[in-house]
């Protein structure tokens, strides 16, 4: 049976000098023990009848002339994922199985998590114009290692004898931010529509790192670790280092804060902007796009800025060692102080947002049933994440409208989502995911998702006639069409 297979490794090496595996451990850690509860939504996507699907694609305009969100109750939405395991593939008959767990990593892999919250959304429609306005607390946590990175710290050395090894594009991305946005769908010609959404963002608080490069090297003779390399780290936090006299940091304590001072802090300001298209090509095919989050954030306030210089040899530890005495661990602490040089600033420095893009084709197969299909991008820690949903949309007894879809997100071909909608006058309640099980089997899913909210619909056609096309399921009405109008033939 594998070692790792056990409840812990044993290990026999030489004379401890750096704890490498502890060191790369810390360095993993964040990004696996974030909340499992926390903007994916491709299933929301198509579902335009909802006027959340504009935060989607700003070229959205719904039916109704006016629309608000219910404070408190507006829109709420979670997501977490994991591309290449669940939390139940780390244990086996309550044994850790990292051997499993390594098997299935990609070269580079990633975990987040993402939560949003709108206090205020409003949409007034007027002579083919769709007017938007919201207010939204976002937060977003994106981590990325490489499959070598996690090698080293499960098996060590050994795998790189004779060779220099590079591990590299392991990065931390966090940021919370408040955003003010206001954004403009108008009718181009009887079949495109255009969207643009301006944001204005005030950062409140921010942990990333920049691309790390590091470099491992493993002799022959004595299997020696030497590593070499630059980590840097960017913060906008409530908090203090403490450095001793050789420039070492030494401890980190929070300051004194206060909630409203944090949720009002006007000192981190940033922009970001929105667009999106509908075009109908033909009587029955849809095709949209969006480009989400082109932006930025600049942070000045409560700043450290470290750059991490490393340049080690690790020789392992003796055989009998005592792990459980205090005397290791300082030893170990000690090397690490010893072994790290940092360069600490408190310089403004930018952080970019997460960019998205969206690509959806909608075909009406049925008069209130409409199948369709869509691409998310997201470009994070310069690299790019990639999903696929498609999706049957209907609508039922004019109050009802649903979503099914089937989606390849994190990997995984294993997700199934859905979406529901109520349209009574005057009221609509919605709720959306990308995974179904995985809101009941959380332990089993690498994808958590869920989106609902409540909102007032006022001034809302009783019935939507356009000639060819009546009561269309879940897309906006055509441009240039008034409600019970007919639009013009191609």
């Amino acid at each position: 049976m594998s070692l790792h297979n056990l409840p812990y490794k044993p290990v026999f090496l030489k004379k401890p000098r750096f704890s490498i595996r502890i060191f790369l451990f810390l360095f993993l850690f964040p990004g696996q023990v974030l909340p499992l509860v926390a903007q994916q939504s491709n299933t929301l996507y198509l579902m335009h009848s909802v006027p959340q699907s504009n935060q989607l694609n700003p070229a959205v305009q719904i039916r109704c002339n006016f629309f608000v969100g219910i404070p408190g109750l507006n829109t709420l939405h979670m997501n977490y994922s994991n591309s290449a395991f669940n939390y139940n593939d780390l244990t086996s008959d309550n044994l850790l199985a990292l051997d499993d767990v390594y098997n299935m990593l990609y070269r580079i892999n990633m975990v987040s998590v993402e939560a949003v919250a709108y206090p205020i959304s409003l949409g007034l429609k007027r002579n083919g114009n769709y007017f938007t306005f919201s207010v939204a607390e976002r937060f977003g946590s994106y981590t990325t290692y490489s499959k070598k990175l996690a090698g080293l710290a499960l098996y060590g050395n050994t795998q790189y004898v004779g060779e220099i090894a590079r591990v590299n594009n392991t990065r931390v991305n966090t940021t919370y931010y408040r955003e003010y946005s206001v954004g403009w769908s108008v009718d181009w010609n009887p079949y495109t529509t255009f969207g643009i959404r301006g944001k204005l963002l005030f950062g409140k608080a921010n942990l990333n790192t920049g691309p790390s490069r590091v470099s491992l090297g493993t002799d022959e003779e004595t299997f020696d670790l030497t590593v070499k390399g630059n980590v840097t780290l960017n913060s906008s936090l409530p908090v203090i280092l403490t450095m001793n006299d050789a420039g070492a940091i030494t401890g980190i304590d929070l300051k004194e804060f206060t909630y409203p001072g944090l949720l009002f802090n006007p000192r981190n300001p940033g922009v970001a902007a929105d667009f999106g298209v509908i075009h109908e090509y033909s009587n029955d095919i849809t095709l949209s796009a969006s480009l989400l989050d082109l932006g930025l954030i600049v942070w000045t306030d409560e700043l450290y800025n470290i750059n991490a210089e490393v340049d080690f040899l690790y020789e392992g530890v003796q055989e009998g060692t005592d792990f459980s005495a205090a005397a290791y661990f300082r030893d170990l602490s000690d090397s690490v102080v010893n072994d790290i040089i940092y360069d600490v600033t408190q310089k403004p420095y930018i952080s970019p947002l997460p960019a998205q893009l969206f690509l959806g084709a909608s075909y009406q197969w049925k008069k209130h049933i409409e199948l369709g299909i869509v691409m998310r991008n997201v470009w994070v820690n310069r690299g790019i994440k990639s999903s696929l949903t498609v999706s049957a949309n209907a609508a039922f007894m004019k109050i009802l409208q649903a979503s099914l879809s089937w989606s390849y997100l994190n990997n995984s071909p294993l997700h199934f989502g859905a979406g529901l909608a109520y349209v009574g006058r005057g009221l609509q309640i919605y709720a959306v995911t990308d995974n179904i099980p995985g809101l009941f089997l959380p332990l089993d899913a690498r994808t958590i998702n869920l989106r609902f909210g409540m909102n007032l619909m006022l001034g809302c056609p009783k019935k939507l006639s356009r000639g060819r096309n009546k009561e269309r399921s879940m897309v906006p009405c055509p441009p240039n069409v008034s409600l019970g109008g007919k639009k013009p033939k191609r």
